[in-house]
């Protein structure tokens, strides 16, 4: 339920930037709400299913968890990348990139699937918490504030700060999130979560007015940097806001996952996360923006016919969406081309019991590589 919901919101949001006046619809003002559950939320979720590397070796994590990020990872990102580039080529002019550049977009995790990169980078540092208290472990979490300068060079710091603390806490209070789910729509529990989520949008508006009526800017104690301005402090500001109201996203998708026909969706979509992500962007960039930059047609909200309207093409843009994830599921159909989606288990095929830390271990699906 909570990655449906996730993913739901990353659809609706690329579809909004990509048709012209789609971020000043109702649908996407919607789905603002949604900006501090949205990513935060699968994170934690991600983490709670990892918890399981707590009794791993390095080479189990690598064999029974890395291996399924980094092989989609390192297929899609230069096939994404390909067709982003090619569009600019067609109509912006730009030459078409060396080898080296994809590999540069690699290795920075500087691409629509950096979610896949910031999962590596993020088990690896869980394993490596494995033997910390629970408290130690959710505090390294903030580790990467310690180098906030460096984010505009490397693009994951700044992911990194956002998300690395809800990956930590869903991992290292795994059942502690469990009990909260179990009776999250309590009185007692409801009313935390809406305090906790008004405290967040009230830090948030603060610092946006701040940032209206004075040039946010302080001194850096530590390297790389001797000030930090607006746009670095955001992070950190954004990153305490969606702890904020973490509860109540996790209250949000148990109050769903009780409505008829909303709860078979939104499981179907959290079952299917991975190809959803990895087919939509690539379905957007050839089946919309290849034609619509081609016809040059007009798109506002107020346009007076109906194909010029802004609405209209948020709905195609969505089918389109569909299409794409569609075409990523016909190919785990495929013989040799499932293994770029959903690689076959390598190495020796043995279980650890699962960590004292964790609760019941989460079923494994083959739909969705984040709950491997």
């Amino acid at each position: 339920m909570a990655k449906g919901l996730s993913i739901v919101g990353v659809v609706l949001l690329h579809v909004s930037l990509a048709v012209p006046e789609g971020m000043e619809t109702t649908a996407a003002h919607l789905n603002r709400f949604l900006d501090p559950l949205r990513m935060p939320l699968f994170f934690m979720v991600s983490g709670l299913f990892s918890a399981k590397v707590f009794g791993f070796t390095f080479r189990e994590l690598f064999l029974r968890r890395l291996w399924f990020f980094l092989v989609p990872y390192l297929v899609w990102v230069p096939i994404e990348l390909w067709f982003k580039y090619r569009e600019w080529h067609l109509h912006d002019g730009k030459a078409m990139p060396e080898l080296s550049q994809y590999v540069e977009h690699l290795i920075e995790g500087r691409n629509m699937y950096w979610f896949l990169y910031a999962l590596v980078i993020f088990n690896i540092i869980l394993w490596l918490t494995r033997k910390l208290p629970w408290w130690a472990g959710v505090l390294v979490g903030f580790a990467p504030i310690l180098i906030l300068p460096l984010h505009a060079e490397q693009h994951m710091i700044g992911k990194a700060v956002l998300y690395l603390p809800a990956f930590l806490l869903g991992a290292h209070l795994r059942l502690h999130i469990r009990r909260f789910a179990e009776s999250a729509t309590t009185l007692r529990h409801l009313t935390r979560g809406t305090v906790l989520y008004a405290v967040g949008f009230s830090v948030a508006a603060v610092w946006a007015w701040w940032n209206t009526v004075s040039d946010v800017s302080f001194g850096w104690p530590l390297p790389f940097a001797e000030t930090v301005g607006f746009v670095d402090l955001r992070l950190i500001v954004n990153a305490v806001v969606q702890l904020l109201m973490l509860p109540m996203a996790v209250i949000v998708a148990v109050l769903l996952s009780r409505v008829p026909v909303v709860v078979d969706v939104l499981s179907f979509l959290g079952r299917h996360t991975l190809i959803i992500y990895l087919g939509h962007p690539i379905a957007l960039t050839v089946l919309y923006q290849y034609n619509m930059r081609a016809w040059e047609l007009p798109i506002s909200r107020d346009a007076e016919t109906a194909l010029h309207q802004t609405a209209l093409w948020m709905v195609l843009g969505l089918l389109i969406s569909a299409l794409g994830a569609l075409a990523l599921w016909l190919v785990t159909r495929v013989p040799y081309l499932r293994w770029t989606v959903m690689p076959p288990q390598v190495g020796r095929a043995y279980r650890r019991p699962a960590s004292t830390r964790g609760a019941t271990p989460a079923a494994p699906t083959t739909a969705s590589v984040t709950s491997r």
